[in-house]
């Protein structure tokens, strides 16, 4: 796209706000107002060379798109850059963004369009997992339970592709900080600001558990980076990223609304990384409780005869869409009912905390239990799947 300075809808759409904070960033200094209509900037108060921009401090000024106009032509004279790539930097001044880069683009830029899909599939699980990690950090989540972060997921957005190999890029919306902007009050930031910091720090250290595990051979590394954001999750995302793109650069640059003190990072990760990661999201899996989960299935086995019951049984459930035995312990009040689903091949359905204990499960404080009559035995472990093995 070409934009031309005389393109008064462009210029028009762009919020004053984001000029005065792309100036405040690159050292310009206001040097006096006119009224409640412009601020003044110049480059260098101790510099008399005339060169001066006037902010429109309104955006229901007659000359509001003519002095933006006028703004970004100085900025890309002084600057030795197109007017285009100084109008797409305001128009980014109000977003942290995380780019995505695929090295294995061809000459044109392009990528195979399976590659594609993985790659904006995985940008969203990234941006979610992090999110998610801000809210509860956890080894494991089931990422469309996490209401905040999922409402904030509904804020982010694609942006378009940049030059240099295929740059997904991904744009994170943050509010301006109000006041000086050398006061960075990182203890009160908004939700959004927080899951970009949250995930530039994610990415630091699951590279760096990444290396400490495959110089020690343990997963230790990666249990220890929990509450920095590293998850099962996180890995599979980054993993994919790793593997279907033949390695990936992750960057993120931050809002000049709101200056994060912190410079652009980037971070790499080859496909070789990329097997680690996936093997880590494993064993986080395995290893990460379901609390408060709803279950159904059937009573296979008592660990003694019905008159001598004390409560202790094996389920067959399904856990993730496969059959599951699984070890409970019920109160004494529940016992009458299990025995009646025992003893009538009942389905039964109850909510309870699921942990892994080696390769079984054992649910913890179940509760809710019912009894369906309405399900013959035989016909419903069949229809669900449950006579298999697990």
């Amino acid at each position: 796209m070409k934009l031309e300075l005389t393109d008064q809808s462009a210029l028009r759409q762009l919020p004053w706000g984001d000029l005065k904070s792309y100036l405040d960033a690159q050292g310009w200094h206001l040097a006096g107002r006119i009224g409640d209509k412009a601020l003044v900037y110049v480059p260098d108060p101790a510099m008399t060379d005339g060169v001066e921009i006037l902010v429109p401090a309104r955006d229901d000024l007659g000359d509001y798109a003519s002095r933006i106009g006028e703004a970004i032509q100085i900025l890309a004279e002084r600057e030795e850059r197109s007017a285009l790539d100084v109008y797409r930097d305001l128009t980014m001044s109000g977003l942290d963004v995380v780019r995505l880069r695929a090295p294995g683009a061809d000459a044109s830029g392009a990528i195979a369009i399976e590659e594609g899909v993985v790659l904006y599939r995985e940008a969203e699980n990234l941006m979610l997992s992090a999110a998610c990690s801000v809210v509860d950090p956890r080894r494991n989540y089931h990422l469309r339970k996490v209401t905040e972060a999922t409402d904030y997921l509904k804020t982010v957005r694609l942006g378009p592709s940049e030059r240099g190999s295929y740059v997904l890029t991904v744009y994170s919306p943050v509010q301006p900080r109000l006041g000086p902007q050398q006061q960075l009050d990182l203890g009160e930031e908004p939700f959004a600001r927080t899951v970009t910091l949250r995930l530039a720090e994610a990415l630091g250290a699951v590279k760096r558990a990444a290396d400490r595990a495959l110089a020690d051979n343990a997963f230790g590394p990666f249990d220890a980076a929990v509450s920095q954001g590293v998850s099962a999750n996180l890995c599979d995302a980054i993993a994919r990223l790793a593997e279907t793109a033949r390695g990936v650069d992750i960057g993120l640059t931050w809002a000049r609304t709101r200056p994060s003190g912190r410079p652009r990072q980037t971070f790499h990760f080859t496909p070789e990384v990329g097997e680690v990661l996936r093997e880590a999201a494993a064993i986080f899996r395995r290893s990460e409780p379901m609390m408060d989960t709803r279950v159904t299935g059937f009573v296979v086995a008592l660990d003694r005869p019905v008159d001598q019951f004390d409560g202790n049984a094996t389920l067959r459930v399904l856990i993730e869409e496969k059959p599951r035995r699984v070890r409970v312990r019920f109160e004494e009040t529940l016992y009458s009912q299990v025995i009646h689903a025992f003893q009538g091949k009942s389905a039964i359905s109850l909510r309870g905390d699921l942990f892994p204990t080696g390769q079984r499960w054992e649910i913890r404080n179940p509760r809710a239990l019912q009894v369906l009559e309405d399900q013959d035995g035989d016909e419903a472990e069949d229809s669900l799947g449950m006579m298999g093995g697990g």
